[in-house]
């Protein structure tokens, strides 16, 4: 491109877009490698300025680092699928290889309730490793809930025993496919909890406009935050001790809760 009259226009002359052009030159960019990441160990009296809460508005009643100092608290609201006041706590995701991570404590008293980390488009697309109960409801288990265009997968043959109702999860994306990762109390190592997941529908393209869209809020976010899967609001708390996501080469990561 160059400068013509006060006008942008192609060097070359035309108006046809090329598949390659030569690079700039006489300029030098310098881009930090780390300028994205976010690493919040919530130990100040507010959190890092770059969580967002798509369809809610911020407020210290539902989501705060004070009372319980050095964790993020989050009180749950309705399911996921909901476009009013879903309890999620999101950073965008700014590279297409990256990993986020994050410490979550939950007990649930209801079988709708879940807490975890998760990816998030819109209120019909997302993928989310979440705690909740099993099935006979007497006991924590960590596993993968995912909506595809408003469809609703829940992996119950991918699912750990959560002792204690705290888990550290992490999500490992590299160009459209994520891994999920857990580490309990009792571990030293990460393991691998299902087999990765292709999640290139979390897009633009993928998504295509469907209703649900954010709009402004058009991408891919990591999120936190408590959740029903049904539309009801009830008491659930998410209490979230660090948060990173970093770009692998730099990037960190959050997480969040049940639809």
């Amino acid at each position: 491109m160059v400068w013509r009259d006060g006008w942008l226009q192609m060097a070359d002359g035309s108006n046809f877009a090329k598949m390659t052009t030569p690079g700039m030159t006489g300029s030098q960019i310098t881009q930090l490698a780390n300028a994205d990441d976010i690493d919040d160990q919530f130990e100040q009296a507010t959190y890092d300025l770059r969580f967002m809460t798509p369809y809610h508005e911020q407020a210290a009643h539902w989501v705060n680092t004070t009372e319980q100092p050095h964790h993020l608290r989050i009180y749950g609201n309705n399911s996921f699928f909901s476009q009013i006041n879903p309890a999620i706590m999101a950073t965008r995701a700014t590279s297409l290889d990256y990993t986020v991570q994050t410490k979550v404590t939950f007990q649930a008293d209801h079988y709708s309730e879940s807490a975890g980390l998760g990816l998030y488009y819109d209120s019909n697309n997302w993928l989310y490793a979440r705690l909740g109960l099993n099935d006979t409801e007497d006991g924590t288990i960590l596993r993968i809930l995912q909506a595809k265009l408003g469809d609703r997968t829940d992996d119950s043959h991918h699912q750990i025993v959560v002792p204690n109702q705290t888990a550290e999860i992490k999500l490992v994306y590299h160009f459209g496919v994520v891994q999920v990762w857990y580490r309990l109390a009792t571990q030293n190592d990460w393991l691998k909890l299902g087999q990765s997941i292709d999640v290139s529908y979390l897009s633009d393209e993928g998504v295509n406009g469907e209703p649900g869209e954010i709009g402004g809020f058009t991408g891919l976010f990591n999120f936190i935050g408590p959740s029903t899967h049904i539309n009801m609001i009830r008491l659930l708390i998410l209490i979230i001790t660090p948060f990173k996501t970093t770009k692998r080469s730099s990037y960190h990561g959050k997480k969040s809760s049940h639809p």
